[in-house]
């Protein structure tokens, strides 16, 4: 069985899962703000869940190392399933955003299933399993959002959108622990702290440009919704219509990027995603209606559809041989720092300059972070290069 027909259950685990977070995107701001939160801390709602992850997440990534992928995979989705069931039951804002912050912190089984494609694939497919696990990504946020507009949002209750959240969380249990197997290679654990690998410069530059970039994406996930209305009166429903749309696209480019990295390489396709990204900021003060979002919404799409496996899969590449879990924790610890960050600044500039502001900050902090990114991916690209000869010395 090829590499990545052997991803294909854990990609499936994975979309599952995705699917009942894409479910409760849609009806987190308007419910937080139902209790009370104001245009600031509405976004927050989705910092909660990112702080918790950003602390946790080299924790489970060490732990994976440790007692193995899938062990520690079905441990984080059991607890996923519990925060799940307090967030549908809860009665009050602090309640919300707790159930949030539990589920941040047993949110382990997303940094572990990129350990576990970097466990069973090699370098030149590597890229290719990151795309089929950002492709399960897309198509859990393509068709949550559809099944959140398919219950519709007037007069609604909340909880069922969360209850059937856990339904798909259980259900990625089940696909889990029946078809997923432990990876056959086990990575040693080293005694270095998981932070040491970022004295390496060449790692610690890609993570940091990994953060400025999800700094960039987390915000404009933050401020959709509410930007929306302010500018065009639209409803929850609208922005569930437009997240599918999103994740049509995504799913479509991530399904096809091992193609283009192979042909481009990582380096490049992620400098590309940025330079897309950019674009998409400045566009957006631009609309002039309903239908102009379309445009940026699709660039948005492209970018990180481009830009998250391309990226993945260089860090996984340039980390030391039995690493990837440490190395992949991290990067998606960073990430997570960046959710926090990301809605939180975008809040407040949207609340104190205006709605088109968070945009218009974004685009010019890209234009000094794609010329840091460009000299870190090239570095990088020639790293991981250089670590594939070494090992193939070793093996002769």
């Amino acid at each position: 069985m090829s590499e990545v027909k052997r991803l294909l259950p854990l990609a499936g685990a994975t979309c599952v899962a995705m699917i009942g977070l894409g479910v409760i995107i849609p009806f987190l701001p308007f419910n937080a703000k139902d209790y009370g939160a104001d245009d600031f801390w509405a976004p927050v709602i989705f910092s909660t869940f990112s702080l918790a992850a950003f602390i946790s997440t080299p924790i489970w990534g060490a732990l994976s190392d440790r007692f193995g992928r899938k062990p520690i995979m079905m441990v984080s989705m059991f607890f996923s399933i519990l925060s799940y069931l307090w967030l549908a039951n809860a009665d009050a804002l602090w309640e919300l955003y707790a159930s949030r912050a539990m589920a941040g912190f047993t949110a382990g089984w997303m940094a572990t299933s990129q350990a576990y494609i970097a466990d069973i694939t090699g370098p030149e497919n590597r890229a290719k399993g990151m795309g089929l696990l950002g492709a399960s990504f897309g198509i859990g946020f393509l068709v949550g959002p559809l099944i959140a507009v398919m219950i519709g949002f007037d007069g609604v209750d909340y909880s069922l959108p969360y209850f059937i959240a856990a339904g798909f969380a259980a259900a990625s249990l089940i696909v889990t622990i029946a078809f997923v197997p432990e990876p056959e290679r086990h990575r040693q654990v080293s005694g270095r702290k998981r932070l040491e690998l970022l004295r390496d410069p060449v790692l610690a530059r890609m993570v940091g440009f990994y953060f400025l970039i999800s700094l960039m994406f987390t915000a404009v996930e933050g401020v959709f919704a509410i930007w929306a209305m302010a500018k065009f009166n639209l409803g929850p429903q609208d922005v569930g219509v437009f997240l599918v749309y999103s994740g049509v696209i995504m799913v479509l480019v991530q399904g096809g990027i091992g193609r283009i990295v192979r042909k481009r390489g990582e380096s490049k396709v992620s400098i590309l995603a940025v330079a897309i990204l950019l674009a998409a900021f400045v566009s957006v003060p631009f609309i002039s209606g309903p239908n102009g979002i379309y445009i940026p919404m699709g660039l948005f799409a492209l970018a990180m559809g481009l830009f998250n496996p391309a990226m993945q899969g260089l860090l996984s590449r340039c980390a030391p041989e039995g690493r990837q879990g440490g190395v992949m924790g991290i990067a998606q610890s960073g990430a997570s720092l960046a959710r926090v960050g990301g809605p939180a600044w975008a809040g407040f500039a949207f609340r104190e300059m205006g709605a088109d502001w968070p945009f218009l900050i974004g685009a010019v902090l890209l234009v000094p972070i794609i010329l840091f990114g460009v000299f870190a991916t090239r570095r990088a690209q020639g790293h991981a290069e250089s670590l594939k000869a070494a090992e193939g010395e070793v093996s002769a």
